[in-house]
């Protein structure tokens, strides 16, 4: 079962393989650490993941959700067709 936990600047993505589908959350946070949004998902594609939570959570800042696609990637995430 894949999970993630990983941290880019202020954003905090982590998220789990629970069977058909992706559940987790993302979270935007303040230069203290503090958090300063949620949002949780339920998806069945990582390619959903990717455009429609972390890419809108980023404002569309498509360096930041390639990398964290990336990162999903490698901790074992598949996007099956």
């Amino acid at each position: 079962m894949s999970t993630i936990d990983t941290h880019m600047g202020r954003y905090c993505l982590k998220a789990r393989d629970a069977g058909n589908h992706i559940k987790g959350s993302i979270t935007i946070n303040d230069e203290g650490g503090t958090m300063l949004t949620m949002q949780e998902f339920d998806e069945h594609y990582l390619d959903d993941v990717v455009n429609n939570v972390i890419y809108p959570i980023t404002g569309g800042n498509r360096d930041i959700t390639r990398v964290l696609r990336d990162q999903m990637v490698k901790a074992g995430f598949e996007q099956s067709y």
